[in-house]
């Protein structure tokens, strides 16, 4: 990998375009709106190979050639090629603040990507962190890059790199908190003093010399003496006090050559200002949404989206029509905020956040409060997204009931009898509850095997078909299930259907089944059916048998189904509750649920049709026009009275004008309720109830909305290109910090801070506390000004977030090789995640005497705090140290419990047992 020139190299980077230009300045208008401070940004476009060239080097395309920026631009290069990884921008803190575009993203990706850069930026302006920070660090990197260079040329390529090499892996030996604290008076190396008189003990006064031992005791006298010389001893030390700063000690008193002292003066510059970053990780990345209930359309079929969020499955979700399937990246969940239900002419409902946008039929986004009575609304008509592979059934049959006896013993036959059943099929206690003393053998033997079914491996059309006549005219008898019909030849076609997909026998029958309405016997006819198999089976796929009309559903194992299925379904469906005539289609049921469902579906079709109220109770949906004749060629009828009279009315309106599918708002109901939201790749775009709803990045807000509220404004800050979804045993920080946050400003909003709260010790005031302060936006600000991730974490992390998060400590498992939960304690999750963030997880290392055993070696303590080190990394970095030190090197931490001093002398490494009588406290400070 070459050299980057610098960042206005015409051959290498471009300005924005005029049309990214107005899209800048508005997007920057918006941000100032917001209250956010910033520096100026200049953004510039690369292409992918550029912006990864870009990554390598940190974001400093001018920074000094090295081997290991060559090969983390050949990672970068894999992952983009192989589709692992894609980076969308890179933000520089800077004065000006630089930021990186991606060539290849689309005006929207664009147009989120500025929003974020100008989150971060203001970030880096007003984060205290940051304060000390160069903000000419993009000309400073400049300045390195040249000057090792020009080391290069002189030293020689190999011996400049081997430096870096040996100095790079030191560049954590930091003190991050020095630029805010002076540790000690500076003191120049050579800078030498007379050294004072030896001090001697100061005895208290005393007028009588016989109370001199009175006042003066031994003790007291042994206890003066022994800190005089404690502070002899410290005097002579070098250093004074243990040093955290290992890269200042170094360039300090190391014998280096000046170009070596510069070139470490350069890493330990960059070490610093790289550091801000790695300690507020979490907060800057922190810098909605639908109803559970809605349905959004998938490749895996119709998903409640609370249940889509809960299994956090990435899988590809529709668009709209026109537009492919794009794959969910992130999900995301807010409790008990203000809602919106809009409702139109077609009956259509959602209800979401006040700011969840849908799409107008003009093709512009809208958020919900902006939607009036009137307005039209797109719909998501014909996309036509399926699943390909059907359900498969794990429906396992009852066991086999060996009491033969008993079965012939209850019909007066003889034991022979019911044994004629097929082999391996169960005999259903049935035939013992209802064989009769004196009943036929022929009798028996059906009673006996009535429990035979067979069960298809998969959900297929013939099942799927008897499931919607089930849905539709299903009931429960006394003796067992029957299916209302219209006449006798649907019930004897619906009868020989069930035999040939159940193999069970059926019995048609000119009375209505026990619990119907009372029909006429020459209009209403049914097919009657006894299998306890039979009902346990349609139990299981979601066929409420004995439930109530109104409380039946679409079972969600057809909702998974492909389109061949689902088209059977809703063919037995109105087949059974349909009727076609003079209107078109109309569809009568007690159950809206159903209803809904059933237009949702037909949506995916192409169908338009319209939900009303019918009486007391009961919905109806109709189908007319161009709908009617799609619902023909891609469900129909089987029933052929219905059909010839559905093929009459196409024939009939066959110059009909093409539907609209825009639909008019009719009613807004405000609410409140759990809302939920995903993230999807490209699109940034979903079908959820029929609507095209958008994913509601806050910062795509800025955007797209010329108002927000007060308390939206940080949400928006930060858009992370990765995925909110979170991996056992690892932090997101985009998710924490982004949540985190939204948990501030909903608590300081409601007021749920304070002794008053604290004390409260019923949960469910707590959970309804509304103080209605609103200082949300106010405390954000703060936030953001004057904490790092482990004050931010240790100040905001609640049992309630932890607890509404689901934050657990995890451990993985040998012997299953997954992770597993360890713990859901409260403080444990909180500890944990703070001894991860404390000094970026790395180790406390500390220089305690650079005069170790009065021969000029370096002596390096490791404040040990429940993680070893790694043996081989620590013996690496000794002989690294080595080569800048050029004394022998020691280093004591703790290895299985015991103290271990690690040396190296220039050859060879040595380990050995000590008794560690060194001990520091969290300052670093020596202990005794």
């Amino acid at each position: 990998m070459g050299d980057l020139s610098y960042p206005h190299t015409p051959a290498l980077f471009m300005s924005l375009t005029p049309e990214l230009e107005l899209i800048r300045k508005e997007v920057e208008g918006y941000a100032r709106e917001y209250g956010l401070d910033f520096f100026e940004v200049i953004f510039e476009i690369l292409d992918y190979e550029k912006l990864n060239e870009v990554a390598s080097y940190m974001g400093f395309p001018t920074r000094y050639p090295y081997w290991r920026f060559g090969m983390e631009y050949e990672q970068l290069q894999k992952s983009h090629t192989y589709g692992l990884q894609r980076i969308y921008e890179m933000v520089i803190n800077n004065d000006p603040a630089y930021a990186y575009l991606l060539q290849c993203n689309n005006l929207v990706d664009q147009k989120l990507v500025m929003a974020h850069v100008y989150g971060h930026v203001d970030f880096f302006k007003n984060n205290i962190w940051f304060s000390q920070t160069n903000r000419k660090m993009m000309d400073e990197m400049a300045n390195h890059g040249a000057r090792v260079r020009r080391y290069m040329e002189k030293y020689g390529e190999e011996k400049v790199e081997h430096f870096l090499d040996c100095s790079l892996s030191l560049e954590n030996l930091i003190d991050p908190h020095s630029p805010f604290i002076k540790r000690r008076e500076e003191k120049f190396r050579y800078d030498f003093q007379e050294e004072e008189e030896e001090k001697t003990i100061r005895k208290l006064k005393s007028e009588k010399s016989y109370m001199d031992r009175y006042i003066n005791p031994e003790n007291f006298l042994e206890s003066q003496r022994r800190k005089l010389e404690q502070e002899a001893e410290k005097r002579r030390r070098f250093p004074e006090n243990p040093e955290r700063d290992v890269l200042l000690f170094l360039i300090t008193y190391a014998p280096l050559e000046n170009w070596q002292l510069d070139v470490l003066s350069i890493i330990r510059e960059e070490a610093y200002y790289f550091a801000p970053q790695a300690q507020t990780k979490i907060m800057n990345e922190g810098w909605a949404c639908a109803t559970g209930d809605s349905l959004v359309v998938t490749e895996k079929g119709l998903r409640r989206f609370d249940d889509l969020v809960e299994a956090g499955e990435k899988i590809r979700v529709d668009g709209g029509p026109g537009v492919s399937t794009h794959l969910i990246t992130d999900f995301h969940r807010e409790t008990q905020v203000p809602t919106l239900r809009i409702t139109t002419r077609r009956g259509l409902t959602l209800e979401g956040a006040v700011g969840h946008r849908v799409l107008r039929a003009d093709g512009s986004w809208t958020c919900l409060s902006e939607i009036k009575v009137g307005d039209l609304i797109a719909i998501a008509c014909g996309s036509k997204v399926w699943p390909e592979e059907k359900v498969r059934l794990d429906f396992i049959p009852s066991p086999l009931n060996p009491i033969l006896k008993d079965v012939a013993a209850s019909a007066e036959a003889s034991r022979a009898t019911p044994g004629l059943h097929r082999k391996g099929q169960r005999i259903g206690d049935i035939a013992t509850e209802r064989a009769e003393p004196g009943d036929p053998p022929g009798r028996v033997k059906a009673l006996a095997t009535q429990d035979r079914l067979r069960v298809p491996e998969f959900l297929d059309e013939d099942l799927a078909y008897i499931l919607g006549v089930f849905i539709g005219n299903g009931n429960v008898t006394s003796s067992g299930m029957g299916v209302t019909c219209q006449n006798e030849v649907d019930a004897k076609e619906l009868s020989r259907q069930m035999e040939a997909t159940f193999e069970v026998p059926t019995r048609v029958k000119t009375s209505p089944p026990e619990g119907a309405e009372k029909y006429p016997t020459d209009e209403r006819w049914g097919v009657e059916v006894h299998s306890r198999e039979l009902k346990r089976l349609l139990t299981s796929l979601g066929i409420g048998l004995g439930a109530r009309p109104q409380d039946q559903t679409v079972p969600e194992a057809i909702l998974c189904s492909p389109c061949t299925v689902v088209s059977a379904f809703l063919r037995g469906y109105f087949d059974a509750e349909g009727y076609a005539g003079e209107e078109g289609i109309t569809l009568s049921g007690r159950s809206r649920e159903l209803i809904k469902i059933a237009q949702l579906l037909l949506l995916n079709y192409g169908i338009l049709s319209t939900q009303r109220p019918q009486g007391k109770g009961s919905w109806r949906l109709e189908i007319s026009g161009q709908s009617a004749a799609r619902f023909l060629n891609s469900i129909g009828f089987s029933r052929t009275a219905k059909r010839q009279a559905l093929e009459r009315y196409v024939a009939s309106h066959r110059r009909l004008e093409p539907e609209d599918n825009a639909d008019p708002v009719v009613s807004i109901e405000p609410g409140r309720a759990d809302v939920f939201d995903i993230t999807v790749e490209t699109s940034h775009a979903y079908v959820a109830n029929g609507f095209i709803n958008h994913n509601s990045y806050w910062h795509s807000k800025i955007m797209t909305q010329k108002c927000l509220k007060d308390s939206e404004v940080i949400d928006y800050a930060d858009h992370h290109s990765g995925t909110l979804s979170t991996r056992p045993g690892r932090v997101n920080p985009y998710k924490l910090g982004i949540e985190l946050f939204r948990d501030i400003e909903d608590r300081w909003n409601k007021g749920k801070f304070g002794k008053e709260y604290e004390e409260c010790d019923d949960l469910m005031e707590k959970r309804n506390w509304d103080k209605k302060l609103g200082l949300g936006l106010q405390k954000i600000f703060e936030v953001r000004k004057i904490y790092n991730d482990v004050t931010f974490i240790d100040a905001f992390l609640t049992e309630e977030f932890c607890r509404e998060q689901k934050l657990f400590t995890y451990k993985y498992n040998e012997q299953t090789q997954m992770y597993e939960i360890q713990d859901r304690d409260y403080k444990k999750i909180k500890d944990s995640l703070l001894f991860s963030l404390t000094n970026f997880g790395q180790p406390f290392i500390y220089i305690i005497d650079a005069n170790y055993g009065n021969r000029g070696e370096l002596y390096l303590h490791h404040r040990y705090e429940g993680v070893e080190l790694r043996i081989d990394y620590a013996k690496d970095t000794l002989r690294n140290l080595y080569e800048l030190w050029r004394r022998p090197v020691h280093l004591e931490t703790m290895v299985g419990g015991k103290a271990v001093l690690f040396s190296f002398d220039g050859k060879n490494h040595e380990e050995k047992r000590i008794n560690g009588l060194v001990q520091l406290n969290a300052l670093g400070h020596e202990e005794t």
